[in-house]
């Protein structure tokens, strides 16, 4: 965990969450964030091998529009929840640009089914990985 942490060497998924405040709606984020993670870590055996280089994704997984969608553009593929009294929609970032916006009760497992076609698109067909769209620690640039 040291040597991912630090940037060296990556063994599984980084995934990046907020701890939750009192802007979050807490069950809601803390139940999303776990499964979220437990989905990485039950797909990642069959990933490995299907994969080559699927250890260094990074997903962003927040609980609000106060730092949601900086982190979400700053990791591979993120999320936004809605934090409490906001409008009821998470945005999700794929390589550092707004992709489409949840809705609804089905978020988490759209968001998953979004998170598995973005692993076989970017690191299907034993391919290196593309470069991210964006520089790194930059704003996504402007299409």
């Amino acid at each position: 965990q040291i040597l991912q942490s630090l940037g060296l060497r990556s063994f599984t998924p980084q995934v990046s969450a907020c701890p939750g405040c009192g802007r979050t709606t807490s069950t809601f984020f803390q139940e999303m964030a776990e499964q979220i993670q437990s989905h990485l870590r039950e797909q990642m055996p069959r990933w490995r091998e299907r994969y080559p280089g699927v250890e260094s994704l990074r997903v962003a997984v927040m609980g609000c529009v106060v730092n949601g969608p900086g982190e979400s553009k700053h990791a591979d593929i993120g999320i936004s929840l809605p934090g409490t009294f906001e409008e009821p929609k998470a945005p999700v970032y794929v390589d550092g640009r707004l992709k489409l916006t949840l809705k609804g009760d089905t978020i988490v497992s759209e968001f998953l089914g979004i998170l598995e076609q973005y692993v076989a698109a970017r690191y299907g067909n034993g391919v290196s990985p593309p470069a991210p769209l964006r520089a790194a620690g930059g704003p996504a640039p402007a299409s």
